[in-house]
């Protein structure tokens, strides 16, 4: 169940940060918007809040649903997004 709704709101994150979606947003001269937006840049921490929320879940059930590596690797990759965003914001 846990990992059902990680990988679901996993690739909900992966649809809002998608290339081909920023670029199909992209200004006439080709910068950025949406995940960029104030609105954007507060869908992407949720996703990610919820990927971390996801996560500890299945950690304390004790991976039961998948392995440590690929829930490490999932966790990793969603901190990495919440760094750059921070970044972002701080910039």
């Amino acid at each position: 169940m846990f990992m059902e709704k990680l990988v679901r709101e996993t690739e909900r994150l992966s649809l809002i940060c998608s290339m081909l979606d920023t670029m199909r947003r992209a200004d006439k001269d080709r910068n950025a918007r949406g995940w960029t937006s104030p609105i954007g840049m507060l869908k992407i921490t949720r996703c990610c809040a919820m990927i971390c929320e996801l996560g500890t879940s299945i950690a304390k059930a004790g991976y039961r649903e998948c392995d440590r590596q690929a829930l490490e690797e999932i966790m990793r990759e969603t901190r990495q997004v919440l760094h750059l965003l921070n970044a972002r914001a701080a910039g």
